[in-house]
């Protein structure tokens, strides 16, 4: 499969910088897609989140994808978040990050993410059908719709995220992927801070006609087809 990508990203008003990062990397046989999202309430956040996943990238560029069937190639990026958790603590004692994580193969596809960063699926006529669950007070359980979270304060309240703070616990979802599909690595300030409408409007547009008052707001679009 190849993909096209587009990232959608406006700044909000909870901090003087956008923290919110995304990035890339694909190989022959495995390609993925990365999102992070600083706190607003930490300091140096937002280094954190584009540092983490300049790390991920460097070290999944070193993994012999072709040689690993996803649930090792998943064990791999694991063990990437490990080390990178202990690269980045003493440079960053403060600092907080969601992240969201997509490898997609040529019949498999798998992701793993910490926080409230979630990864969802574009369906014909606009709508959005959301795969991951977030991490927070507001959904221990994991019973609550994502339109149910979006109206929840305690949904601020992490119970995972990237932090030297606390031990790293990320989540490891497979799924199977389809041709033509059209994948979301979204932060909360999307899936959470925007209405279906405002949601459709961004990724039609990129941007809102009205910066938004709060998080920033961003959305990593991979859509994939077949190859010629």
């Amino acid at each position: 499969m190849r993909a096209t990508l587009h990232w959608y990203t406006q700044a909000g008003t909870l901090t003087a910088d956008n923290r919110d990062a995304c990035a890339r990397i694909e190989q022959a046989h495995a390609s993925l897609y990365l999102i992070a999202d600083g706190s607003s309430s930490h300091p140096r956040s937002g280094e954190l989140a584009t540092a983490l996943l300049a790390e991920l990238v460097q070290g999944f560029g070193h993994l012999p994808a072709s040689e690993l069937s996803p649930a090792q190639l998943a064990k791999g990026l694991l063990q990437l978040i490990d080390s990178s958790h202990q690269n980045l603590r003493d440079a960053y004692p403060q600092a907080a990050c969601s992240y969201l994580m997509l490898c997609l193969l040529a019949d498999a596809a798998f992701s793993i993410h910490e926080g409230d960063c979630c990864l969802g699926l574009a369906e014909q006529g606009g709508q959005i059908r959301w795969l991951s669950r977030a991490h927070c007070v507001a959904n221990w359980q994991g019973s609550l719709t994502h339109a149910e979270l979006a109206q929840t304060e305690s949904r601020h309240r992490l119970t995972r995220c990237f932090s030297a703070r606390r031990a790293s616990c990320p989540e490891v979802n497979h799924w199977q992927p389809r041709a033509n599909q059209h994948w979301l690595l979204a932060t909360d300030g999307f899936w959470a801070g925007l209405s279906d409408l405002q949601q459709q409007i961004f990724l039609r547009d990129g941007s809102l006609p009205t910066p938004p008052t709060g998080d920033d707001i961003s959305c990593l679009s991979v859509i994939t087809s077949l190859t010629g």
